[in-house]
């Protein structure tokens, strides 16, 4: 934890330079609910300057079992829907490994379809959203392959914008 703490502070203190004008760094709260399932995590999120994707990088423990994941998110569009309220909706590519108990592994990679809503405050430098998307999952794993139309993952966050 501390070095996750420690990651995002560099990157903090980067974000206020000249380098990363119009950089967007965050964390958000997630969790997939698959199956009747919901399982919980938090990401780093972040835009890069001139990359056309939102990224968020993931991991989370539950169970026995440890995930990381990366999400690509692009998207079409953010009209307002008042003031400094919006929605946005896009396309992207998640994918993630998981290990359990260092006996079973996997790979998951699937497409992804964005719906969210999201809203700019001080001077457009804080953003506070919520997301849900869908994304059919192809999972590679030790015990076998198989591929999963219901894979809805969910997120409440914020990004601060430099």
């Amino acid at each position: 934890m501390k070095k996750l703490f420690s990651v995002l502070a560099v990157l903090f203190v980067l974000g206020t330079t000249s380098v990363f004008a119009k950089t967007g760094l965050g964390v958000q709260f997630n969790g997939n609910i698959s199956g009747g399932n919901f399982l919980p995590g938090a990401s780093v999120t972040f835009k890069l300057n001139k990359v056309p994707c939102v990224f968020a990088a993931d991991f989370s423990a539950n169970n026995g079992a440890m995930n990381a994941g990366l999400t690509a998110d692009w998207w079409i569009a953010n009209p307002v829907i008042e003031g400094t309220w919006h929605y946005y909706y896009g396309v992207g590519v998640g994918a993630g490994i998981t290990i359990v108990d260092n006996n079973y592994g996997g790979f998951a990679i699937g497409p992804r379809a964005v719906l969210g809503t999201n809203v700019f405050l001080i001077n457009n430098f804080l953003e506070l959203y919520a997301q849900g998307a869908w994304q059919p999952t192809l999972a590679i794993t030790s015990a076998g392959t198989g591929f999963s139309w219901s894979c809805f993952p969910v997120a409440l966050g914020f990004r601060f914008w430099f």
